[in-house]
């Protein structure tokens, strides 16, 4: 049924006495329709986007609460190292207090390698054993063959003397580095000062660090054992000579390695 030319429209009165026609031409008519269309359309993309933006809330609401989340296991796990360390430096003691510093290591990394070849005797020798698997194999082997050309110095701020600390081996070039003692690759590089480098921790204790070096021979993460080349003598770095710079760290502290590693390096 089509939409007629002329549309009219009678509004009477309650007691149908008076009356009032109103005529309403066809484009009037679908204008009208068209109006009431577009604001349908209108009214629905409006809810449309308003439910959009109600779920992109929810979405924000639900990332802030994992974020949230996310922040606090960070502090958690923060707080964790921080005991896990504590717990290390005690067990350290704890050792030393009950002399196991003195214990031949044990070849593999694992518990199991001391089992390995029989049962231990006693509980007293079961902790000897697995003592001997946590504790920090002491660097006190030289690791390059050579002549000490400058010695380890403390430093003093107020008396302006610079620190150096570790000891420099001057020795041939491509001479091999070896390990002060078996440990774990922490980190190999280059430093602007220590040119290639070469670091090992030995343990929870010690760790050694190779300086200057041509090239390195290891990748972080390698397991090595005392005496195993690490490296090269070099002169990479800030240095006017060939030779190795030799430091050794106790609890993150540099020391003289002269008080754990005794005589001269080998001299060829």
């Amino acid at each position: 049924m089509g939409i007629p030319a002329h549309t009219r429209i009678i509004v009477m009165s309650s007691d149908e006495r008076t009356s009032r026609e109103y005529g309403i031409s066809r484009p009037v008519v679908v204008f009208l329709l068209l109006l009431v269309i577009v604001f349908t359309g209108f009214l629905a993309l409006l809810m449309h986007s308003f439910a959009t933006k109600h779920d992109e809330r929810q979405a924000i609401a639900v990332l802030e609460s994992q974020l949230n989340k996310a922040h606090s296991e960070v502090q958690v796990a923060h707080e964790l190292a921080a005991h896990l360390e504590d717990m290390r430096q005690a067990q350290e003691q704890l050792l030393m207090m009950l002399g196991v510093e003195g214990i031949g290591a044990a070849e593999g990394d694992t518990l199991m390698a001391v089992w390995a070849d029989q049962p231990p005797g006693s509980s007293a020798e079961s902790m000897k054993r697995a003592a001997s698997v946590v504790q920090s194999p002491r660097p006190d082997r030289w690791p390059a063959a050579g002549f000490v050309t400058q010695e380890f110095i403390v430093g003093s701020v107020a008396r302006s003397i610079k620190p150096h600390q570790g000891i420099d081996i001057a020795g041939p070039a491509d001479g091999p580095i070896v390990a002060a003692a078996r440990g774990t690759v922490a980190r190999t590089g280059f430093d602007e000062f220590l040119g290639n480098y070469v670091e090992i921790q030995h343990g929870m204790g010690y760790l050694t660090v190779y300086g200057h070096c041509s090239r390195v021979a290891v990748n972080t993460g390698d397991r090595v054992a005392a005496g195993q080349v690490v490296a090269y003598v070099g002169n990479t770095g800030q240095t006017s000579a060939t030779h190795l710079h030799f430091e050794i760290w106790e609890q993150g502290e540099a020391i003289d390695p002269r008080q754990i590693v005794a005589g001269e390096p080998e001299q060829k």
